[in-house]
């Protein structure tokens, strides 16, 4: 017989068995990191209220939340905000209602709008899912050679012309100019865009496995993408780009050199990260650098 499960909230004592946790559980993302929670707490002074599910001393099942004041939205509980993946790791079923039942409570108790799980795979709660989104991952070849051949012919050409075109550098000493392309994006987007101190706090937190990319043309910056190792995978997450990127086809080049140092680095995993569906262009620009989308699973 199992023995009951026991939710307790984090303490400095308990994270290291968080983190642990992580690195047993198949299905953890980077986003699940306490590093990138406390880089949010750092950045916008949202409140932590993460939790863990307990069996006899051992932790089996991890909820990262944060309760969120939005002018938009209002109060809300979000795991994990300014996030793609996030919500409840367990290793059974017990574990996974367990925590679910104090997030409800925490809802409850905070006077929240409403809940969000993050969930990137299926899961048996019945509740309301938001099936907008997809990700794009892949596995990635032993030899970083044999990546450029794997992308549909189209994608390949406009990767070679990117390369003959531009220089591709890395280097945290870049973060400031990926920042500026990602902010320029988003506004051009007409999307609000993080602040800056949420991309200082993530690469202080994360260090080496902060991968800073910039695409150069005639040595100005054009292109650029922020991205973080979990594990054996790499997840592409701010980026950003000027209008002349996409006439030399910077970003083919970008993405095609930063899974080719992946390979190099000795990570298995690709992450390209999630788009929404009714996102034509950047929707189909993954697929032509030769990815599959996976429906999400947010609750």
């Amino acid at each position: 017989m199992k023995r009951p499960i026991q939710v307790v909230a984090l303490t400095d004592v308990l994270r290291d068995a968080w983190e642990g946790y992580l690195l047993r559980c198949r299905e953890a993302t980077v986003f699940h990191r306490l590093a990138w929670c406390d880089a949010v707490e750092s950045a916008y002074g949202h409140r932590p209220l993460h939790r863990l599910a307990m069996r006899d001393g051992e932790v089996v099942g991890v909820l990262p939340m944060m309760l969120v004041r939005s002018r938009l939205v209002g109060r809300v509980i979000v795991s994990v905000p300014y996030a793609t993946y996030g919500g409840i790791l367990a290793e059974d079923a017990d574990a996974a209602d367990a925590l679910l039942a104090e997030a409800k409570q925490l809802c409850t108790e905070h006077d929240v709008n409403y809940l969000e799980l993050r969930q990137k795979d299926a899961t048996h709660f019945d509740l309301p899912t938001n099936d907008r989104y997809d990700t794009f991952r892949c596995e990635l070849p032993a030899d970083p050679a044999e990546i450029l051949p794997a992308i549909p012919k189209k994608g390949r050409a406009a990767c070679r012309k990117g390369l003959a075109r531009c220089e591709v550098v890395f280097g945290r000493e870049h973060l400031d100019a990926i920042y500026d392309l990602y902010a320029y994006t988003m506004r051009r987007l007409g999307s609000p865009n993080y602040s800056k101190r949420l991309f200082l706090a993530l690469a202080e937190r994360f260090g080496e496995d902060c991968v800073c990319e910039l695409v150069l043309l005639h040595g100005k910056p054009v292109a650029g993408v922020m991205s973080f190792v979990f594990r054996d995978e790499l997840t592409a997450y701010f980026s950003g780009s000027l209008p002349a990127a996409t006439a030399v086809c910077a970003s083919n080049a970008m993405y095609l050199t930063l899974q080719q140092t992946c390979v190099e680095r000795g990570l298995g995993v690709f992450d390209f990260n999630r788009t929404r569906r009714d996102n034509p262009g950047p929707h189909a620009f993954k697929r032509h650098m030769g990815f599959t989308p996976e429906p999400l699973h947010y609750k």
